[in-house]
């Protein structure tokens, strides 16, 4: 069994007029989706997401037949754990949400918004976990190596850089590095980047939208992962790092630990 323990924070930053970033952080399933900023109806695009999300993965296990969701004897509370599969069709379904109430409604044509989460799943008749990622909100892994991006950002930048088109470095200061090149609610079918975890104990997980990433750099955002012992106070922390940095965009962390990894 894995206890996980979480803290969140969110500010709409120095520059902009309302908060268009949404976020989840219920039974094991945490999530940061970021409106798409000139859009109508970003916020509209990010709560719809993780809504979604949050209905469709309840919704999936409690579809399961009654005899599956005991047959579990390790862990009889594993009927809440999604699967990956679950998960990924979640996203699936959230993209087909904003899509279609852009769609129906006019003064939202348009709107969209990137999703990245982390959740506890089943695996292999075990718990493990999952991420899942459309666009350039980030999860990052702070672990006794170092401080690692799990996720990779969908973002024109992005593409050129593995192309070989342009450095790190020309990457870092490019003009069209907000540019994405993959989000919910724009096409009719979305590619879902996914990851499979190994839970380990003393591992933090930090989701962000790129409110903190684009105003703090790597190394800050580890030392202060380091800082604070507690979620909460890390990410109140980070938000107020943005702030001070500039604030040029709406601000949404969620730091998560794993708290513990019991025999299954």
């Amino acid at each position: 069994m894995i206890r996980l323990e979480a803290g969140q924070a969110t500010d709409r930053g120095r520059r902009r007029e309302k908060n268009e970033d949404s976020m989840l952080a219920v039974d094991g399933l945490f999530a940061v989706a970021d409106g798409l900023g000139g859009h109508r109806g970003g916020e509209v695009a990010s709560a719809l997401a993780v809504q979604t999300l949050a209905a469709e993965v309840k919704a999936a296990i409690e579809a399961r037949p009654a005899t599956r969701r005991r047959s579990f004897r390790r862990r009889p509370l594993f009927s809440s754990t999604p699967t990956v599969e679950e998960l990924v069709g979640a996203v699936d379904r959230a993209n087909q949400e904003i899509l279609a109430k852009s769609k129906s409604t006019p003064e939202l044509a348009g709107m969209g918004t990137t999703l990245c989460g982390l959740a506890v799943v089943e695996h292999d008749d075990e718990e493990s976990l999952a991420v899942v990622n459309v666009g350039d909100s980030r999860v990052y892994r702070c672990d006794d190596s170092g401080f690692h991006q799990v996720t990779e950002d969908h973002t024109v930048v992005q593409e050129m850089l593995k192309a070989g088109m342009i450095t790190p470095e020309e990457a870092e200061i490019h003009e069209s590095r907000n540019h994405l090149s993959r989000a919910l609610g724009i096409e009719s079918k979305v590619a879902v980047d996914d990851w499979m975890l190994e839970p380990v104990s003393g591992h933090r997980y930090l989701l962000c939208s790129d409110g903190l990433n684009h105003e703090v750099a790597d190394r800050d955002i580890h030392a202060v992962l380091l800082q604070y012992e507690v979620p909460t106070e890390a990410a109140g922390a980070l938000v107020d790092l943005a702030l001070r940095k500039g604030g040029s965009d709406n601000i949404t962390v969620i730091v998560v630990d794993v708290a513990d990894v019991a025999l299954q």
